[in-house]
């Protein structure tokens, strides 16, 4: 399944969101990022584990990539 990419039908899309949005200026923050010190902690968190994840793959892949098949 394909999406329309005209500009008419983006545009469409684009004001059936903003239809649906709550732009209310008392709910507009909650969807901002949460910058308390615990929203912060959590992202540096979470980033700090994907980036641990990305190195073990790297490694993951490299250690595939030199097998006694490949080498030969």
């Amino acid at each position: 399944m394909s999406a329309d990419m005209s500009p008419a039908a983006i545009r469409g899309r684009l004001d059936a969101v903003s239809e649906l949005a709550e732009l209310r200026p008392q709910r507009r923050l909650y969807s901002k990022l949460d910058m308390s010190p615990e929203g912060v902690r959590r992202r540096l968190e979470r980033v700090s584990e994907l980036n641990e994840l990305c190195r073990r793959l790297r490694r993951c892949a490299t250690a595939e990539s030199h097998t006694p098949e490949t080498d030969g």
